[in-house]
């Protein structure tokens, strides 16, 4: 660690030669005779470099006009393998890329190899601009098949061209909790968005996502390097989507469980999925949340999911003037277990397919699910909560409310439950009428 170890390049890093940022007493001869000689072929540096021989505070590296890296650069490190070794440590760590320098992959802290490090936190990147040749951005990114917690992270997108993938933190095992991505000013992203991701088994949790063209939305990340002025917002097409992926606030590639992950995107045009929190294995999906205002959203948008046997819970989804070109779930369970508590709220918003507000594809209870819709428009069905095909479950407890004069198919299915072979105690409410059972509601096509 380097006391304001500031360090500022507009030349070019050869792919032959590595720099640690932070080990001061070995490189500030380095960099004086850098600075003599004036020379390119190494890293030609423009150095505000305050350092002793005993360090101490965060480290920082700006990439500006015309530095380029061919593969991976760091906070922590910018080598030729993106390798960070057992000594350097991968925490509390500034990237800023600005506009002209060209990388690959850019990481606030990034470990290659397995080392004795356990944790990621509190580093940043910010990209004022810059070519990311379809590399991933990500606030801090383990490869390490130890376990590494990758926590308090932040990423914040301004500007710039070529991005893949983004991740507020990255880890294989292990657990990502408080990261935070920010995105503005309709940044192209060519891939998916994570708040945090698990490879393997471990937790999400306490992750957020804000994708939004208003220039407010962004929370601010001070850093102690030099920064310059994102340029004006790209110019795009209205039928082009800027995340050409999913978006996701908290997944876990394994089993684990995903919590109190948070989306928030507004006036934005996503091709892909949205989930606030997600577990592909078997664990718990639980109080994530998923805002939307002002966007179009071309597949599905869900709360909270379990894939494998679990539960969710409490997870929440609020859609106003968006468009979803597929389903959308408040909870989802596509294993055994119960999806409970959830909400789904839309508000003059148009939904090509079908609401639920909680979903079991397995043996499980959808229970105490609510839909609540005012204005809008639903292209297929509506349902509170709902249990698939001929699995064990009930559906109870679970509730839609209807205001606003939405807009429906005439063949359509309004139903506050149904279970396993349609059994429910549910009604659907609807204003100005009689509360009607769910079976009667479907056979009568009310």
């Amino acid at each position: 660690m380097c006391g304001r170890s500031n360090i500022k390049t507009n030349s070019e890093i050869k792919t032959d030669t590595y720099f640690y940022i932070g080990e001061c007493t070995k490189i500030t001869k380095y960099l004086s005779k850098l600075a003599e000689k004036r020379t390119r072929n190494v890293l030609a540096i423009i150095v505000m470099f305050a350092c002793t021989s005993i360090c101490f505070g965060e480290p920082s590296l700006t990439l500006g006009s015309n530095a380029t890296h061919g593969r991976n650069v760091a906070g922590n490190s910018a080598n030729p393998n993106g390798s960070v070794p057992f000594s350097k440590n991968p925490n509390k760590c500034t990237l800023i890329v600005s506009e002209g320098a060209t990388v690959k992959n850019a990481s606030g802290a990034r470990i290659d190899l397995d080392s004795h490090f356990t944790s990621m936190t509190d580093n940043k990147i910010i990209v004022e601009g810059g070519d990311f040749s379809n590399g991933n951005i990500s606030g801090a990114y383990s490869l390490s098949e130890e376990n590494v917690n990758v926590n308090g992270n932040t990423v914040k997108i301004n500007a710039g061209e070529g991005i893949r993938n983004v991740f507020g933190g990255y880890t294989k095992r292990g657990t990502v909790s408080g990261n935070e991505v920010f995105i503005k000013n309709e940044v192209t992203i060519g891939g998916y968005v994570y708040g945090g991701h698990v490879f393997g088994n471990g937790n999400a949790n306490n992750n957020k996502v804000t994708i939004s063209s208003s220039t407010d939305s962004a929370s601010s990340v001070s850093s102690t390097s030099p920064r310059v002025s994102a340029p004006a917002p790209s110019s795009s097409s209205s039928n082009d989507e800027r995340i050409k992926g999913n978006v996701l606030g908290g997944r876990v590639h394994g089993d684990g469980d995903a919590k109190k992950n948070i989306v928030t995107i507004n006036d934005e045009r996503i091709k892909g999925h949205v989930f606030g929190g997600c577990v592909d294995g078997k664990g718990d999906a639980e109080n994530n949340e998923v805002t939307i205002t002002n966007t179009t959203v071309g597949l599905n948008i869900n709360g909270g999911c379990v894939f494998g046997n679990g539960y969710a819970e409490k997870n929440k989804v609020a859609i106003t003037s968006t468009t979803v070109g597929g389903n959308v779930y408040g909870g989802y369970v596509h294993g055994n277990g119960d999806a409970e508590n959830n909400e789904v709220t839309i508000t003059s918003a148009t939904v090509d397919v079908t609401v639920f507000g909680g979903f079991v594809n397995g043996n499980g209870d959808a229970k105490n699910n609510k839909f609540t819709i005012n204005g809008g428009r639903i292209g297929k069905n509506v349902f509170g909560g709902f249990v698939y095909g001929n699995n064990k479950g009930n559906a109870t407890g679970n509730t839609v409310t209807i205001s606003g004069t939405p807009k429906f198919r005439a063949d359509r299915i309004l139903c506050g439950g149904i279970g396993a072979n349609n059994e429910s105690d549910a009604f659907t409410f609807i204003p100005s009428a009689t509360a009607i059972p769910c079976y009667q509601n479907w056979l009568l096509g009310l």
